[in-house]
């Protein structure tokens, strides 16, 4: 990122349009459970918003876009949807079932619910669009863990195996990581998404929530 972008991203996070006016629809219970499978990585993530669609606070598609692109090489709505599919069916899960003697779902679901997200605040894919593609990931992680404590250890455990080969020049600690999950795992902590939406609600009727 040059000078310039940097410095209209810095200014689009500090004055730029909330995102709650332009997305004031409050999340159904479901919803929120969903968007919260990427509360790690929105944890540690400047500006991050939880329990809505739209990933930040302030509208920015140049820093969604730069995410993208940097983190994935994702550049277009054909490259997101190729790399959502990959994650979806493969992702790095099918390598390291070897390692970790399972395969850490959570590793790439959580990332895949991150790009969604991402994708959507790059301008990459619309609103119903986002939906359909997070509705993938409900099954598959709802299925395989039975608490935010599992998803957050497998997600952790697969994080780490990454960082030892293709991520060990990524930016951010494993320590900056399990910091962001102690702190969503905390029930001290009312700003955590996990604390106020519990693992339990996709396993029961959806409903709507009310605005905060």
């Amino acid at each position: 990122m040059n000078f310039w972008t940097f410095a209209v991203t810095l200014v689009k996070m500090a004055i730029g349009r909330p995102a709650k006016k332009r997305y004031p629809a409050a999340l159904t219970a479901h919803q929120q459970w969903v968007v919260s499978l990427d509360a790690i990585l929105a944890e540690r993530n400047w500006g991050h918003c939880h329990l809505t669609l739209y990933p930040l606070k302030r509208i920015n598609s140049t820093q969604a876009r730069t995410s993208l692109k940097s983190s994935w090489g994702v550049t277009s709505p054909e490259s997101l949807h190729s790399t959502l599919q990959w994650l979806a069916t493969e992702g790095h899960r099918t390598q390291m079932a070897s390692v970790l003697g399972h395969p850490p779902v959570a590793w790439d679901f959580g990332r895949y619910v991150c790009m969604v997200r991402a994708g959507f605040a790059a301008g990459y894919i619309d609103e119903p669009a986002a939906w359909r593609l997070l509705q993938q990931a409900i099954a598959p992680v709802a299925q395989t863990y039975g608490s935010w404590r599992e998803f957050a250890d497998d997600f952790v455990a697969g994080r780490q195996l990454w960082m030892r080969t293709a991520g060990r020049d990524w930016a951010g600690t494993q320590e900056d990581t399990v910091g962001a999950v102690q702190s969503l795992l905390d029930p001290a902590n009312s700003e955590s998404p996990w604390q106020r939406v519990p693992w339990e609600t996709i396993y029961h009727a959806d409903r709507q929530t009310s605005h905060h």
